[in-house]
C-alpha cells in the first residue's frame, strides 16, 4: 500500500507545486495573460482553486476536460477573468475509498506516519470524481466513526464504460455471440481454445476500479478460488498500477503480446495508450456479463471548517459540474470512447467513430457492482496476496554433487530466492534423500517465519549432499499434501519449490508421475520446479508436466535460475523487511 502511495506521491506533488507556483507568481505580479487572465483593462485576482481527486484510470481525461473547461467561456468573467483553477490528481481507488471512510480526521490533521492521507493521497478535494458509483457507498455505508467531510454525489453517473477482455484479434472470438453475453470464465475459456498458451492479465486491484472490477468476474462471484485466480492473471513482475501501463507493457515482448488478453476498460480500445501504437497487437473487445462497468459520478466533497469561502467555492463546484456534465464537457470523454451513462443501452457518445476492436451495441451489458461485492472481493483479494506459505524441495542425492557449490548450486539460488520473503511470510525447506522407509525427506528448515540471516545460516550449516538417491514422486505428493493442509482455513498464496538435477526423473513415470499430475491439479497449489540442467523444462519433460499441471512455473539452466527463482517466490511472498 505504501509503495502504490509513493507511487502516486510523485504525480500528485508534481501537480500540487505547478498549481502552487502560479499562486506565488501571480502574487508577485508576474504572470501574464495565459496565466492570470488580464482582460480589458482589468486586473484579474487569482483565480479561486478546486481541488479534483479522480481514479488514476480516469486521470488523463479527467485532466482533458478541466484544462477545457478553464479557458472555456462558462470559466470566464465578463472582463476575461479566469474564476476558477483546477488542480486534478489521481490516487489509489481502495486508498481513497478507506481514506474517505475512516481518515477524514487526520486528512484535516495528520498527527501520526503510518496515518497521513495528505502525503499518501494529496490535498482535500473539493471534488471527487470515482470510477464507479459504487464507491460512494462503499464510504458512506456503516460510517462508525465522526467524518469530517460530507459527500454529495449526483444520483447517477455522468458516463459509462464497461470492462472487457482486450484480446489479440488473431485468436480473439469472431461471431457477436462469442464476445457478448458470456461470463469472463467462458471468454477465458475460449480463448484458450484458440491457443493453449493464451494468458491474461489484470492491472492492481489496490489502485483502479477497473482492475477491482474485474477481479469480481475472475472470482465468478465468489465460486471461485482466489488463489487459483490469482495464479491465472500472474505476471511476470509486479502488476501494472493502471490499465494503461497494463497495455504498453505487453509490447516489450512481441510473443507474448500475440497471446496474452488484458482486462480494461473499453475506452482505452479507443482513446489509445502513451505508448506507440504501431508497437501493439491489435485487440478486439469481449463483453464479459459477469464484470461490472466502470459508471464515472460527480461528487462535492464539503470539508468541516471549510466554510471560509464556503459561498464561493460552492458556487465554483456548481459551475464546473454544469460545465463538465453538459454537452461541452462531456466532449473530452466522448473523445476518449466513453459511452453514454443514461442512453439505452449505453450507446458510445461518438457513435460515428467506435474505435478499432470495438462493438458499436455489445449488449446486454453490466451495470455498476454492488456494494458487498467490491468489498467482499478486495479482502479475498488482499487474503490471496497477503502473507504467503513456500515449501523449498531441495534435491540432496549424491548426483547434486557437482551442483551443490557456490551461487549457482542448488542451496545458492535457494537462498537468493530469499529476498522475495519477508518476516510475516512462513517458508521451510526439506532436503529429498532416500527411496525407502516411511518419509524420503528431512526437514532443514522447521515451517514457520524466518528472519532471512537465521535461515541462511541454517542452510549453510545442515545443507549437504547425501550418499543417497532421491524419490521426487513420494517427496512431491507429501510436499502436496502439506500445503494443502496449510491452506485448509484461508486464502493465502501458497508456493512449492523444487530444486533438482533431474538424475532421478525415472521415479516421475508412468503411474507415478500421473499420480503426481493428479495431486497437483487437485491441491490449488503451485509447484516450481526448478532443474539445474539444460532441458529440464522441455515440452513433455515430466518438470514442464507438473509446472502445467499445477499452474506453476518451470525454470531450467537456459533460463537465469537466481532472478528467475526470486521473481517467483517474490510474488507469493510480502519482500524483505
Amino acid at each position: 500500500m505504501r509503495a502504490v502511495a509513493r507511487w502516486w506521491l510523485g504525480r500528485r506533488v508534481r501537480g500540487v507545486l505547478s498549481a502552487a507556483l502560479v499562486l506565488v507568481l501571480a502574487g508577485a505580479g508576474v504572470v501574464g495573460y495565459r496565466l492570470m487572465g488580464f482582460g480589458g483593462g482589468h486586473s484579474c485576482a487569482p483565480p479561486l482553486e478546486l481541488r479534483l481527486l479522480t481514479d488514476p484510470d480516469l486521470e488523463p481525461t479527467v485532466r482533458a476536460a478541466a484544462d477545457a473547461y478553464l479557458t472555456s467561456g462558462a470559466n470566464t468573467t465578463g472582463h476575461g477573468c479566469r474564476r476558477t483553477g483546477i488542480t486534478v490528481y489521481g490516487a489509489g481507488a481502495s486508498s481513497t475509498v478507506t481514506a474517505l471512510r475512516q481518515q477524514t480526521d487526520a486528512w484535516q490533521e495528520p498527527r501520526e506516519e503510518d496515518t497521513n492521507p495528505q502525503r499518501d493521497i494529496g490535498p482535500q478535494p473539493d471534488v471527487w470524481i470515482p470510477a464507479s458509483i459504487t464507491d460512494v457507498a462503499r464510504v458512506t455505508t456503516e460510517q462508525t466513526d465522526r467524518t469530517f467531510a460530507e459527500l454529495r454525489p449526483d444520483t447517477e453517473p455522468f458516463v459509462y464504460s464497461p470492462v472487457v477482455l482486450a484480446a489479440p484479434q488473431n485468436i480473439a472470438g469472431a461471431a457477436l455471440g462469442e464476445r457478448v453475453g458470456l461470463p469472463l470464465s467462458r471468454l477465458i475459456a475460449n480463448l484458450k481454445q484458440q491457443d493453449r498458451t493464451a494468458g491474461v492479465l489484470r492491472a492492481d486491484p489496490e489502485v483502479t476500479d477497473s482492475a477491482l472490477l474485474a477481479t469480481i468476474g475472475l472470482y465468478g462471484g465468489g465460486a471461485a478460488d482466489p488463489r487459483g485466480a490469482e495464479q491465472s492473471v500472474r505476471p511476470t513482475g509486479p502488476p501494472s498500477p493502471t490499465a494503461a501501463d497494463l497495455l504498453c507493457t505487453l509490447p516489450g515482448d512481441r510473443a507474448a503480446d500475440g497471446r496474452t488478453a488484458a482486462l480494461v476498460p473499453e475506452f482505452l480500445l479507443r482513446s489509445g495508450v502513451g505508448c506507440a501504437r504501431t508497437t501493439r497487437v491489435p485487440r478486439s473487445a469481449e463483453y464479459p456479463v459477469d464484470v461490472p462497468a466502470l459508471t464515472p459520478t460527480f461528487v462535492r466533497v464539503r470539508w468541516e471548517g471549510g466554510d471560509r469561502d464556503e459561498t464561493d467555492r460552492e458556487d465554483a463546484v456548481r459551475r464546473f459540474h454544469q460545465w463538465l456534465t453538459g454537452q461541452d464537457g462531456l466532449a473530452a470523454f466522448t473523445r476518449a470512447g466513453f459511452r453514454s451513462a443514461s442512453g439505452p443501452g449505453h450507446p458510445l457518445l461518438d457513435a460515428e467513430h467506435p474505435g478499432t476492436g470495438v462493438l458499436r451495441d455489445p449488449s446486454p451489458l453490466p451495470g455498476a457492482a454492488g456494494q458487498t461485492a467490491m468489498d467482499t472481493v478486495l479482502e479475498r483479494y488482499r487474503s490471496a496476496n497477503g502473507p504467503g506459505r513456500v515449501l523449498y524441495l531441495l534435491d540432496s542425492s549424491g548426483s547434486m554433487n557437482t551442483r551443490w557449490p557456490g551461487p549457482s548450486g542448488g542451496p545458492g539460488i535457494l537462498k537468493q530466492s530469499l529476498g522475495g520473503l519477508g518476516g510475516q511470510d512462513e517458508y521451510g525447506v526439506w532436503a529429498v534423500h532416500g527411496t525407502t522407509g516411511d518419509r524420503r525427506y528431512e526437514t532443514l528448515l522447521s515451517f514457520g517465519p524466518h528472519r532471512r540471516g537465521d535461515a541462511e545460516r541454517v542452510i549453510d550449516t545442515r545443507a549437504r549432499v547425501r550418499d543417497a538417491e532421491a524419490d521426487p514422486h513420494a517427496a512431491l505428493l507429501a510436499a502436496l499434501d502439506d500445503m494443502a493442509r496449510r491452506g485448509t482455513d484461508d486464502e493465502r498464496p501458497q508456493l512449492i519449490v523444487f530444486i533438482t538435477d533431474d538424475e532421478d526423473d525415472d521415479r516421475l513415470a508412468g503411474k507415478s508421475l500421473e499420480q503426481v499430475l493428479e495431486r497437483a491439479g487437485t491441491a490449488k497449489v503451485p509447484v516450481d520446479m526448478v532443474s539445474l540442467v539444460s532441458g529440464g523444462c522441455d515440452k513433455g519433460r515430466p518438470d514442464a508436466r507438473i509446472a502445467d499441471a499445477s499452474h506453476g512455473r518451470c525454470l531450467d539452466a537456459s533460463d537465469d535460475l537466481g532472478t528467475g527463482l526470486h521473481d517467483e517466490v517474490a510474488r507469493v511472498g510480502t519482500g524483505e523487511d
